[in-house]
């Protein structure tokens, strides 16, 4: 057994030593005392490396420990890639225990905080039962019906969702920022269609900003211009569409819009 070991870690010395995603499909097939064995080489080179810290995470037995880990990495590194992943551990962790109203806390923030993360279907999935098992059945709708609106491949034929236009409207309005005052706005997208528009809308208003849609002509067709703010200065509005392209991906420009 020793032998088999040895020749493991012989093995798997020769990956780069900061494939992740390899040492993961590693435990994936069991070989978890070799993978122990790399960490501890692992954690003395690359001590700050966010996959690092996943990896230390899972292979941390006491679950308390290991959700320390797991927040530790969400708090240092919150644009890596395995931040998400770390936030999905700690929901199923909760989730696993019983402590439901703890995993929707979790869950319902991941699409917004994290748009890019590859398993959003997961976290819905996971966020609709946690809601359903505190009988907040509700919520579990709205918040699936919120994640579905800005990510339409999202798959929740089994939740019945259906709802009136009017409802959806109300959602899409909402928005938590304070208006002010300025002549700088944000275009963050223009569209043929407006269902396209709105789904941006929605998706952007949840990060707290307040979001409008208007109709503009451009050779000779309408187009729904997504725009965000205003702002007192360009400085800020570079700011907020720097802000908001780095968690949702869209690109932007500033435009200069003063009041009449």
């Amino acid at each position: 057994m020793r032998i088999k070991l040895l020749y493991f870690i012989l093995i798997i010395a020769k990956i780069h030593s900061q494939n992740i995603p390899l040492y993961l499909k590693l435990l994936e097939e069991g070989k978890v005392d070799g993978v122990k064995e790399s960490l501890i080489e692992l954690e003395s080179k690359y001590p700050n490396n966010p996959g690092v810290l996943y990896l230390r995470a899972i292979l941390t037995e006491n679950g308390n420990k290991s959700i320390e880990h797991y927040k530790d990495l969400i708090q240092r590194f919150p644009d890596s890639n395995y931040t998400p992943k770390a936030a999905m551990k700690i929901s199923e962790y909760f989730y696993s225990r019983g402590l439901y109203t703890q995993a929707t806390k979790v869950l319902k923030k991941i699409p917004i905080n994290y748009p890019r993360y590859d398993n959003i279907q997961r976290a819905t999935d996971l966020m609709f039962s946690s809601f359903n098992a505190i009988g907040e059945s509700d919520s579990a709708k709205y918040y699936a019906l919120l994640i579905k609106s800005m990510f339409p491949k999202v798959n929740t034929a089994e939740y019945d969702l259906s709802v009136v236009n009017n409802q959806m409207d109300n959602i899409i309005s909402l928005n938590k920022s304070e208006i002010i005052d300025g002549p700088y706005v944000l275009q963050v997208g223009a569209f043929s269609d407006n269902n396209n528009a709105k789904r941006l809308k929605l998706q952007i208003s949840q990060l707290g900003h307040k979001v409008i849609i208007n109709e503009v002509k451009s050779r000779g067709k309408t187009l729904f211009a997504v725009r965000v703010g205003r702002f007192k200065s360009k400085s800020k509005a570079d700011k907020i569409g720097i802000d908001i392209k780095r968690k949702i991906g869209t690109s932007y420009k500033v435009l200069y819009r003063p009041k009449k």
